[in-house]
């Protein structure tokens, strides 16, 4: 059975299932379901990507949604976003976007056992991964609050004018983890709780 519980804070209380996703770690391949029910294999290398977790139920991932339109308009099309629905039906998330803009370009996909989001240590809505040109994450944000789109476009920007790194994946310790470690402001998540 699965609970639900909404917070008003961006508390990090850590993944579902195993040790979370960090940064500088390689971001794993995404397993999943297009909007339409086609599945779909994923390698997340020679882009910048944006890769979200969100729920259509899920008002803070609205207000991310939202932010991440104006993002891309911003942006142009050298980020790729790739938007990772929580286990809904193909038909409930196509009426979702059919009535709510997305990013530019973006592709909508559907994790419908939760195998992605366990892979990747999402245990929050929404959770945003930044993931550089060589396949590593450099910056995670769980939640939406104050502040979401100026960190993000910061992130991105500076992340377009890095070339890719010859030397293969950053070293977890390197400085990108030291940067974005820093505390937060307030945040809206809806964290996922398991039950018996």
């Amino acid at each position: 059975m699965l609970g639900l519980l909404l917070l008003a804070t961006g508390v990090d209380v850590g993944a579902v299932d195993g040790a979370p996703l960090a940064v500088g770690d390689p971001a794993p391949v995404l397993d999943f379901l297009t909007a339409e029910g086609w599945p779909v294999r994923s390698q997340l290398e020679g882009k910048v990507v944006v890769v979200d977790f969100f729920a259509t139920w899920c008002g803070p991932c609205h207000r991310a949604l939202h932010d991440l339109v104006a993002i891309r308009e911003s942006l142009g099309p050298g980020v790729r976003f790739v938007l990772v629905d929580a286990s809904e039906a193909p038909e409930t998330v196509q009426r979702f976007f059919a009535q709510n803009a997305l990013p530019g370009g973006a592709q909508v996909t559907i994790d419908p056992a939760g195998k992605v989001m366990r892979q990747w240590g999402c245990h929050s809505f929404p959770t945003t991964f930044l993931v550089d040109r060589d396949g590593t994450v450099r910056h995670i944000n769980r939640g939406w609050g104050p502040g979401y789109q100026t960190r993000m476009l910061k992130w991105l920007h500076d992340m377009l004018r890095e070339p890719p790194s010859r030397r293969g994946r950053r070293e977890r310790s390197g400085p990108v983890a030291e940067r974005t470690n820093a505390p937060l402001p307030a945040r809206e998540v809806v964290r996922i709780l398991r039950g018996p």
